[in-house]
């Protein structure tokens, strides 16, 4: 009877730890995120740089479905240093383990809402966002 409490107490101490990580982990990641939204909302590109991989590519579909494609850098020097924009973004989902994740984030802005697609990677201990699908809808 005492090895099984043991037992169960060790089991229940590592999943505390676990969830603790996860929720670092996910603490990490929002953090990442927020600086692209805040960037692109406020006319910051260092934050945007800060959060983007050098090696980030800007995916979409364009008309008649054409795969468009847009370095980081290009995507970062589109965004003008001061210039706010009326951008309004959240995170809608995280889905992350030890060294990549996948991020939801939905941007409401020109009468459309944007839907992004982030791949995620932990490089020398910081997350960073590798990749990223864009898409949107008409509002109504």
């Amino acid at each position: 009877m005492l090895i099984r409490r043991a037992a169960l107490l060790v089991v229940m101490l590592l999943s505390f730890s676990s969830a603790a990580h996860a929720d670092e982990r996910f603490d990490e990641i929002s953090t990442v995120i927020q600086k692209y939204l805040d960037g692109t909302a406020q006319g910051e590109p260092s934050l945007v740089e800060e959060a983007f991989l050098p090696s980030l590519e800007v995916q979409w579909l364009g008309e008649g479905d054409a795969l468009l494609r847009r370095p980081g850098p290009e995507y970062i020097s589109r965004i003008e240093q001061g210039k706010a924009v009326p951008r309004i973004g959240r995170i809608v989902s995280i889905d992350a383990t030890e060294k990549s994740a996948m991020a939801k984030v939905e941007i409401s802005w020109n009468d459309r809402l944007y839907t992004d697609y982030m791949v995620l990677l932990k490089v020398e201990g910081e997350w960073r966002i590798a990749n990223k699908i864009a898409t949107w809808t008409e509002n109504d």
